[in-house]
């Protein structure tokens, strides 16, 4: 047999790649995305090494308009551009591949697919195999005698191999039909148009009586049911200019020889000093492990005859990025020498010595993660960068210190406020060390809250990860130790190896906090690091050990009552459809929505029509009934499995409460967030959320109390734009979104209907959040034309409000962040994109983020002075949960009335702003009670 000619689609690997790591970015040393660069040569270097290709090529796609282009001007025309940090990576990628000795394609006019279709065409003419990399449906259609299609692989597994069967199998059509199933259904991505109405299911059946598009078209009468053939007679151009776009083209000149393809090795001499500049020494790694020797004199010529042949890509420099990212790749690091402590006397001077140095690590293991039910397995203590030790207080193959001995040593510590504790995610730390009777007094320093409010765009502040990133270094994973199945625990395991994680989990921490601290300074952070965010993880941590009281009983009549509602929902939608069908399947709701009752698609994604809930709003907001009814459906069974289904299996054995876990870094904002269960997100207006939140009720003898400010984002939005009309509403009272609706209808205020007042509340919020007037016709169900009507008006009357937008756009197109009023700073590095998508998208985050996150930094304060305020007064009073603007506590019946003067007083006076906080102040049985 013939050596394989292997064929790699790069701009669908580059794009595949970029977006892979598209919440956590890989940046190298010089601060710019390098995610597409590290992704294309992974997965080149494992089809390197799982292959040993002799023949090889990456293929591009032109720089110039295509012939398509040319055929159909819309061809691509919804393509918005490609972000700036991925279009700066090409470059990078063709010059390593050049130095590597790759050849790399291109020919004007012509895209990567019809490249890859012409090598392919020559491929099956010499009866030579040929393997294509790619994860585009259009290259299915080169599939057969001999060629096959290779699918990136995923975590774990290795490459998908699809010959002409593994096609049918995958997609249930056959390759030679690739191109007649895009005719029929389009596609979005290319902004091919296919025939309207038709989507996945009518085209694949279609495609099983039919041989092809012409066969269709000449048996066009023998096509049922007649909405079909209707569909398809309207759509007979478009059928046809669709197929011409979709088909590749086979036959290039590429005046290029199948030796010019050959790979005898990889110039990894010249490649490494590339990788290195990239800050990849992992790849240079992977590199020697498929490329054993030196590269030779005719991988090099190889190169340069394809890119002499082929016209190579433009240079282009790369655009700088966040200059606080740093590197993501691994580098190997001495570990540090860690010190297992089984006497008295040593932890004593490591407790002395952690004294003296003023700052310390610490971190806790426990035999699970519920501190409730949870025991102390050891403490680990890091003082400087490898310096770190172990204290087991369970261990399998030594003795250790009892329990008690370790905390009446670590007490002297932990209880000093003169000392500097480091933690990683100390929230957990604290509650370990309260339930084991030690409160925690020192000054604290979060890493992981600190890294996220240095960027908080990042997306994961896990000590592992951001050792990679920030560190060059890869930590010893918790599963390595105990296996994957967690099924011991580090007591479980020879505590060496046990001293060697928990150690370098204090050491890692201690040197990210070293990198992180003057950071926070240099950043002008340390107002809301040190006197708002590390103070409230105390008040948090309490919260989450106090938990609150449910009552399953309620929960479970409700559960009966919901199905007996999903029934009737179910009933009348098959009444309506006419047969009965899986509501929950999203293919067969596509078919009888689209196809059976031809309702007009909305949008396609990768598996057809959608469905989700924007789509259906559309619908219904047209008078259709069966999506109303599929809405309702969907939105009470997901409110019964989150919620009442849920619940009851999290309540706690020991507390016998609900325990939620709030998390300081769950939003760009600073809004706090809720998870295990996630309390902020049942609904609050709705009937059944209000029957969910009755499930939640005090302890005998005590009332829930809500403090909720009054629209805090509004009187933010009154107090930073300085409008006049909106502070003086505040000022005197007046309901604001009356206000507003009497000046956008031009009529008095007592005139306003319940609609017009609607109307300007959906306006006065939706400014905040940089709403469209596409989004106010959707949300309000008017003409688009009013809603933009509306939206100017709106900013005619309030000026001021008009103003402060203009300016904060401006002030961040300046600096590339904006901050809040206590200081809180946002990155926007998109706002001066070219791609329209990012940088409007760039534009509301600027806008929203110093109103939302002001109001996030308003509560976080009340939260403290609250807390310090029920201390102070000796009531037993206890704050439960934060659901956005609202405070939830419990207190004992007769202290009820104190306890709502004084935190009202507390929460109206966290903040001196221009535009007066005002907080309501209610009490009840349970928590659906409340407003």
């Amino acid at each position: 047999m013939k050596e394989a000619l292997y064929l790699l689609d790069g701009y669908s690997l580059i794009y595949r790649s970029y977006f892979a790591f598209i919440n956590r970015p890989l940046t190298n040393p010089q601060g710019r995305n390098s995610s597409a660069v590290f992704g294309f040569f992974r997965s080149l270097f494992q089809l390197l090494a799982a292959r040993r290709p002799a023949y090889l090529a990456v293929v591009l796609d032109s720089t110039t308009p295509t012939f398509r282009h040319e055929k159909y001007p819309e061809y691509k025309a919804n393509r918005e551009h490609a972000p700036e940090d991925l279009h700066a990576q090409v470059p990078v990628i063709e010059e390593i591949l050049e130095a590597l000795g790759v050849p790399c394609l291109r020919r004007d006019g012509y895209e990567a697919d019809d490249l890859l279709a012409t090598l392919a065409a020559a491929c099956k003419r010499e009866k030579r195999p040929c393997f294509i990399l790619s994860g585009d449906k259009d290259i299915l259609q080169l599939v057969g005698q001999g060629v096959s299609v290779l699918q990136p692989p995923k975590a774990g597994e290795g490459f998908t191999e699809l010959d002409r069967d593994g096609v049918y199998r995958a997609r249930g059509f056959w390759p030679e039909q690739v191109v007649d199933y895009l005719a029929l259904t389009g596609d979005s991505s290319d902004n091919v148009p296919g025939v309207s109405g038709v989507g996945e299911k009518t085209a694949l059946k279609l495609l099983g009586q039919f041989k092809d598009l012409g066969d269709i078209y000449a048996r066009l009468a023998e096509v049922a049911p007649e909405g079909v053939r209707r569909k398809l007679e309207a759509g007979r151009q478009s059928a046809a200019l669709s197929r011409e776009l979709v088909a590749l083209v086979d036959d290039l000149d590429l005046k290029l020889g199948l030796e010019d393809l050959r790979l005898e090795d990889l110039d990894r001499e010249a490649a490494i000093p590339l990788f290195a500049r990239e800050g990849m020494t992992s790849l240079v790694k992977e590199l020697s492990g498929v490329s054993p020797k030196p590269g030779t004199a005719r991988a090099s010529q190889a190169s340069q005859a394809a890119s002499a042949k082929v016209s190579p890509a433009p240079p282009a420099a790369a655009e700088e990025a966040a200059p606080e990212k740093a590197a993501t790749e691994p580098r190997t690091l001495k570990r540090g020498i860690y010190q297992t402590v089984l006497e008295e006397k040593d932890l004593a001077g490591w407790v002395t010595a952690a004294r003296r140095a003023g700052v310390f690590a610490f971190d806790t293991e426990t035999t699970g993660l519920d501190p409730l039910t949870s025991q102390p397995v050891g403490f680990s203590l890091a003082l400087a960068p490898g310096r770190a030790c172990y204290v087991p207080v369970a261990a399998c193959d030594v003795k250790p210190l009892p329990l008690a001995v370790v905390l009446r040593h670590l007490a002297g510590l932990l209880e000093d406020p003169g000392l500097t504790l480091v933690g990683q995610n100390i929230k957990f730390d604290y509650k370990v060390m309260l339930q084991a009777g030690l409160k925690i007094r020192c000054r604290l320093f979060d890493t992981m809250v600190a890294s996220w409010l240095i960027d908080s765009e990042q997306g994961s502040y896990g000590m592992d990860g951001m050792a990679l990133r920030f560190l060059n270094y890869r930590t010893i994973h918790y599963e390595e130790v105990v296996g994957k199945e967690f099924e011991r625990t580090l007591a479980d395991v020879p505590v060496a190896e046990a001293t060697d994680y928990s150690g370098e989990d204090a050491d890692i921490t201690f040197q990210l906090y070293e990198l992180f601290s003057p950071k926070i300074s240099a950043l002008g952070l340390e107002g809301v690091f040190g006197d708002l965010e590390m103070p409230l993880v105390p008040v948090l941590a309490e919260m989450e050990l106090a938990g609150i009281r449910l009552d399953t009983g309620e929960l479970a009549r409700y559960g009966l009552e919901l199905d007996k509602e999903l029934d009737r929902l179910e009933r009348d939608i098959f009444a309506a459809v006419g047969h009965p069908f899986n509501v929950r399947s999203t293919r067969e709701l596509q078919g009888v929505l689209f196809e059976e009752l031809g309702l007009a698609p909305q949008r396609k994604t990768k598996t057809g029509q959608s469905t989700d809930s924007f789509v259906l709003e559309e619908l219904a907001g047209q008078g259709r009934k069966v999506p109303e009814l599929v809405l309702a459906h969907r939105q009470l069974a997901k409110l019964k499995s989150t919620y009442v289904d849920a619940l009851p299996a999290m309540v706690n054995p020991v507390s016998g409460r609900v325990h939620t876990n709030f998390l300081q870094t769950g939003a760009a904002t600073g809004r706090l967030a809720s998870k295990d269960p996630n309390l902020q997100n049942i609904p609050v207006r709705e009937e059944e959320g209000r029957r969910i939140r009755t499930a939640f009720v005090p302890e005998p003898g005590w009332l829930f109390l809500s403090a909720d400010y009054a629209q805090i984002e509004l009187v933010i939005l009154a107090h930073l734009s300085g409008d006049p009309r909106l502070r003086e509403a505040f000022a005197a009272g007046r309901d604001v979104h009356r206000q507003t609706a009497a000046l956008l209808f031009g009529v008095g205020e007592k005139e306003v209907s319940a609609e017009q007042r609607r109307i300007g509340k959906t306006i006065n919020f939706g400014v905040i959040y940089g709403m469209s007037a596409f989004r106010l016709a959707r949300d309000m169900r008017i003409p688009r034309k009013d809603a933009g009507t509306f939206i100017s008006t709106y900013f005619q009357r309030y000026a001021g409000v008009d103003r402060f937008l203009k300016s904060t756009v401006r002030q961040a197109e300046v600096n590339g962040f904006v901050r809040t009023l206590i200081g809180r700073r946002r990155p926007v590095p998109a706002i001066g994109s070219r791609n329209r998508t990012e940088r409007m998208a760039a534009e509301r985050v600027a806008v929203n983020s110093p109103i939302q996150g002001s109001a996030a930094d308003i509560v976080k304060k009340a939260m403290l002075e609250v807390a310090l305020l029920l201390k102070e007064s000796g009531l037993k009073t206890r704050l439960l949960l934060q659901v956005h603007d609202e405070l939830i506590f419990e207190a004992p019946r007769a202290e009820a009335a104190r306890a709502s003067t004084l935190i009202r007083q507390a929460m109206e006076g966290a903040v001196a702003l221009e535009v007066p906080l005002r907080v309501s102040v209610e009490t009840g049985q349970s928590w659906g009670e409340l407003h």
